[in-house]
């Protein structure tokens, strides 16, 4: 246990010093192989490849392109001024289109960071400029952008499902339920809001300006359908449903709306380059964090002492769930995946909890961590975009927080609310 306490103390102190989280983890690692270990260090480039040597992972830069393939095309502006149209004569028609448009994005990108940047750079400024408070703005779209890694596809689901060897299919559509309930919830405490705060309506829109709305943003709005039928019907497998993503949002974007020129596709292939290998690198580096935990045998030791001073299956429930709560108020989801899931998952197999059930908790609450300090980073993103003060936007968020934690409570305590349409669907 020295060695634990050790390893992490040395990753604790390197990312207090705001050193990017894979370097922290890398550093801590060789530091740590070298002080207890014989462990030699060729072994770390062979399980950094290794980590990132798998097909399935080759979804992640899918998914990531065909979201900046759309951001560049002008799909999600086009999907934007839909959900504007719909909710024009709503109090708080910003905010429902916030949480709508995040919901179907979420269909499409498998990133929350993505979806939050996307939808708040459009609709927080609008938001401002009716009235909203700058700090409520900004905390509704970081929190309606966690939609995007429960709703599939997801690729906090694809990292979980490697590690753990779980369907990341089955993964996909236990995370419709949660996810739908999510965006309920928001519209539900958007309408409340609007009443007590005086949310303006945006004016209503004709049927005839919402169907025209409708009709240029029809390509974008079927993508989803297609990850729903290539799900549902066992069509693709997961890194092949990527790849189709990518084909559908090029083709729209530059044989339908001619608007992707070889500029913006530039851009895309960019920015989900930089944003694959930072993935990639943290899941490389996290790879070799839990080989040599697993090599020092800390799961061991950590189920044998969980095994016998945790006997009630609804105490160890709770203490995944602040495991990976505190875990995501620190670390990325990604090294908190590989790194917590090999140790966990065993004991959950020997309690009866079903891995899939398992996969749904520790991610809600990884995301959960995307609005929690000291890290926030969906707060921060959108906080920066409303130019508001990060305590401001928390403030607004703390509303938000608890219905997240109630959901997620409904997804511990009550397994078939995420495990029946898997069920339904013969998984």
């Amino acid at each position: 246990m020295l060695f634990l306490a050790v390893l992490c103390f040395l990753a604790l102190a390197f990312a207090s010093l705001s050193m990017p989280i894979a370097y922290a983890l890398g550093l801590s690692t060789v530091l740590a192989t070298l002080l207890f270990t014989d462990i030699p260090l060729f072994l770390l480039v062979q399980k950094t490849i290794g980590g990132v040597d798998s097909f399935t992972l080759l979804a992640i830069p899918f998914f990531l392109l065909a979201a900046a393939l759309m951001n560049e095309s002008g799909i999600t502006d086009r999907i934007l001024s839909v959900f504007n149209g719909v909710f024009g004569a709503i109090r708080g028609a910003l905010g429902l289109a916030s949480v709508g448009a995040n919901m179907l994005l979420a269909g499409i990108s498998g990133s929350a960071v993505a979806d939050a940047t996307a939808t708040g750079s459009v609709l927080i400024p609008s938001m401002k400029a009716s009235g909203y408070p700058p700090g409520f703005a900004a905390a509704l779209c970081a929190v309606a952008a966690i939609c995007g890694p429960i709703i599939p596809p997801s690729i906090p689901l694809v990292i979980y499902g490697v590690v753990a060897k779980v369907s990341i299919i089955e993964l996909f559509v236990a995370g419709y339920a949660p996810g739908l309930l999510l965006g309920a919830v928001l519209f539900l405490y958007v309408l409340i809001a609007s009443r007590f705060r005086g949310f303006p309506a945006e004016g209503s829109v004709v049927l005839s300006e919402i169907v025209r709305r409708v009709c240029r943003a029809a390509w974008g709005l079927i993508m989803p359908l297609i990850l729903i039928a290539g799900i549902f019907g066992g069509v693709f497998t997961v890194t092949e449903l990527g790849a189709v993503l990518v084909v559908y949002a090029l083709v729209v974007g530059v044989f339908v709306y001619r608007t992707l020129s070889m500029s913006s596709l530039s851009v895309s292939l960019k920015s989900s380059a930089l944003d694959t290998a930072n993935i990639m690198f943290v899941v490389g580096i996290s790879s070799f964090f839990a080989f040599l935990l697993v090599s020092q045998g800390i799961p061991q030791l950590i189920q044998g002492f969980v095994l016998t001073q945790v006997e009630s299956r609804i105490l160890f429930l709770l203490l995944i769930n602040l495991t990976f709560l505190l875990a995501g108020m620190f670390l990325d989801s990604t090294p908190a995946t590989i790194i917590l899931v090999p140790i966990l998952l065993p004991i959950t197999g020997d309690l009866g909890i079903d891995p899939v059930h398992f996969g749904m908790i520790a991610v809600f609450n990884l995301m959960i961590g995307l609005i929690t300090p000291p890290v926030a980073l969906t707060l921060f993103i959108t906080a920066r975009i409303a130019n508001v003060s990060i305590v401001r936007a928390m403030i607004e968020a703390a509303p938000m927080f608890a219905m997240l934690v109630a959901i997620l409570g409904l997804i511990t305590f009550v397994p078939e609310f995420v495990l029946w349409l898997p069920r339904q669907l013969g998984y």
